[in-house]
């Protein structure tokens, strides 16, 4: 079993929150019920998941949900200290399943598939991944990132299996590879040129990441090949919100 904490933390109004009409992105009503209720729900039908908390504005939240978890934790300026908040908040050495709060499509089944291998695999570090072909195949209207590597393109997901030893002695870094997500030359220097150019000469493997982040943290990391699709698709602009409410209104 796992403890489960959704990151709500976002305070700033961007296009998205303006047009729903709403403080956190969380709090976006599809049918009637919120985003982050949705996820909750799943969390809750998952055969894997003890504890739920939810780090976020604890005023705003506390007032809106009325989905009952575990804890409302007050959320901090960044996503690194959210994290720490709620890692601190389970005071346990036992995996975390970190979930972002914009992916009302996910299901209890796909936490079940990713929780399992994580910890057939023993992992440390856990990342889901999927083919475009997968998405496509399912949700064929949806607009993702993609990644090109020599398996063929893919995505990765919204949710993370996160030992907390793992996050503890390796914050600077974690801190560093997120401020510095677009500088390439940063990644450059963490990641070596060796493996940046097998990126950029697209004979990047799956087995090529896993392999390098367990070198530079010093735990085992997993790519997760996952075959449900829903934790990829989040909530990032008006037009994605559009095409959620079509597929959860047509289900």
């Amino acid at each position: 079993m796992f403890n489960a904490m959704i990151l709500a933390g976002s305070t700033s109004k961007g296009p998205l929150e303006i047009y729903a009409n709403v403080e956190n992105k969380a709090l976006i009503s599809i049918n009637h019920r919120s985003v982050i209720s949705y996820i909750i729900k799943a969390l809750k039908n998952s055969k894997n998941i003890n504890k739920i908390a939810i780090v976020g504005p604890e005023d705003l939240l506390s007032k809106s949900i009325t989905d009952k978890v575990d804890k409302i934790v007050n959320c901090g300026s960044t996503i690194i200290e959210n994290i720490e908040k709620g890692l601190k908040y389970f005071e346990s050495e036992d995996s975390v399943l970190i979930l972002t709060s914009d992916i009302p499509l996910i299901t209890s089944s796909a936490i079940d598939e990713f929780t399992e291998i994580c910890t057939e695999r023993k992992a440390d570090v856990g990342y889901p991944i999927i083919t475009k072909e997968k998405i496509i195949e399912k949700y064929p209207e949806t607009k993702r990132t993609y990644i090109r590597m020599k398996e063929g393109m893919i995505c990765g997901g919204n949710i993370a299996l996160l030992k907390p030893e793992v996050f503890y002695q390796n914050k600077l870094l974690i801190h560093e590879l997120f401020e510095n997500r677009k500088a390439v030359q940063k990644y450059v220097k963490i990641l070596g040129f060796k493996f940046v150019l097998k990126f950029l000469c697209k004979t990047l493997t799956f087995k090529d990441i896993e392999k390098r982040i367990s070198e530079i943290i010093r735990y085992n990391s997993v790519a997760v090949k996952v075959s449900f699709p829903e934790m990829m698709i989040d909530l990032d602009k008006v037009s994605d919100l559009k095409l959620i409410k079509q597929l959860m209104e047509s289900a």
